[in-house]
């Protein structure tokens, strides 16, 4: 018999992005090869509690009520044996005593987008436990979900980002004076893009054309992160979108995609919500008829100028090399149709879909079970090593009697 790795897929979580991480992780649920992995869910809710049970499965089944969670166990993550994580079950043991439930896994994905998730919170919580996951490391993460460090890291690398100004949270309140953004704003021309630093797919993304609405979009903004930036906003505006990864051999691209908006910024509704008419990808999925990114109106290997086209692959390369790059995440551009230039916007650890459907319409097509197989394994190489000391202290630098 095939000894099968076990694969905890949590999804949901305290985002304002938990619905998305659902589609997008039963999406994956599904999708993973059954032959060689016993892939079971984790959902994660709105408190950070952490549910299991084979209803999670369905997508009907979300988001869970009371009665629905009173069917489900509520479990907590026991990394008691170093090496053995296992999610351990909230019920009592029955009249006649026993243990309480165990669900042991080898290693985690964790579909999770925006914060407490994609941030690299949940990455760092496995590398300090020494728990195997997939995507990329707690660094590169947490640096990917801030714009502004992103822009930061990739200056001196060749890759364009647009110039921005942080707007950060008054002490007290929301609201910030004309006069006071005026002087942050400097020469910065309008119509300027309002957007949370750490937040993506669109959400709390505004337009403003000239100070006063800049002034009236910000408290929605800062409700939502306690940084603003502020950037210009591209005209003619077209956005190009590719994946990157080295998840089969060295580095390489995904198909590019270029969203389709019926008004002048994509809204997180039109994104994920809207009706599709993409013909389908690559070949039999088990995920296909899911929503969520499927639902985006887009091009997929446009017809895109050539000097454009290098630039956002190679951009790509860069970026997720100096990210130390692991995982497959989408990193996004701007471009002026006019003028041709074209900025680096973000750059997603997790898509949503896993951006799988790029994968599947790239030059040599992944598939998603493929593309899933490939991500668990690197998830299982990069495992960091424990200590293989129970007092790790050196001589040096010892304050207190060493540990028989």
């Amino acid at each position: 018999m095939v000894d099968k790795k076990r694969v905890a897929v949590l999804f949901g979580g305290r985002s304002v992005e938990h619905d998305i991480s659902v589609v997008s992780g039963l999406q994956a649920l599904a999708a993973i090869d059954g032959s060689r992995f016993d892939a079971f869910p984790v959902y994660v809710d709105f408190s950070g509690a952490l549910w299991f049970g084979p209803a999670l499965r369905e997508r009907k089944n979300f988001i869970p009520d009371a009665a629905a969670l009173a069917n489900l166990d509520r479990v907590t993550l026991d990394v008691s044996t170093p090496g053995s994580p296992q999610f351990t079950s909230g019920k009592a043991p029955g009249l006649f005593g026993g243990k309480r439930a165990t669900y042991p896994f080898d290693v985690a994905l964790p579909v999770f987008h925006g914060t407490f998730g994609e941030d690299g919170s949940i990455q760092g919580l496995f590398d300090f436990y020494g728990i195997p996951y997939t995507g990329m490391r707690t660094m590169a993460a947490a640096v990917a979900m801030d714009k502004v460090a992103t822009k930061l890291l990739l200056s001196g690398s060749g890759v364009q980002t647009l110039p921005h100004v942080l707007v950060e949270r008054p002490q007290s309140g929301f609201i910030i004076g004309k006069d006071v953004l005026q002087g942050l704003l400097g020469d910065m021309a309008f119509p300027v893009i309002v957007k949370p630093a750490t937040l993506g797919s669109s959400i709390g993304v505004a337009l403003a054309k000239d100070i006063d609405e800049l002034a009236a979009v910000l408290p929605g903004v800062l409700k939502l992160d306690n940084r603003a930036v502020v950037e210009p906003a591209v005209q003619n505006l077209v956005e190009y979108n590719v994946s990157v990864s080295r998840l089969f051999g060295q580095t390489g691209v995904s198909a590019i995609e270029r969203p389709k908006s019926s008004s002048a910024l994509l809204d997180f509704k039109e994104k994920y919500l809207s009706g599709s008419s993409t013909k389908k990808l690559g070949g039999a999925s088990a995920a296909q008829n899911s929503g969520g990114m499927l639902s985006l109106t887009r091009d997929i290997n446009p017809d895109m100028p050539a000097d454009i086209r290098e630039k956002v692959v190679a951009w790509s390369k860069i970026a997720f090399e100096r990210l130390a790059g692991t995982g497959a995440p989408r990193i996004d551009f701007l471009s002026n149709r006019e003028t041709g230039e074209v900025y680096l916007n973000e750059v997603n650890a997790t898509p949503g879909s896993l951006a799988y459907f790029l994968w599947e319409a790239a030059d040599t097509p992944v598939l998603f079970t493929e593309f899933l197989t490939a991500l668990i394994e690197e998830g299982l190489r990069l495992k960091r090593p424990q200590s293989q000391f129970s007092d790790p202290v050196p001589e040096g630098a010892r304050l207190f009697p060493k540990r028989g």
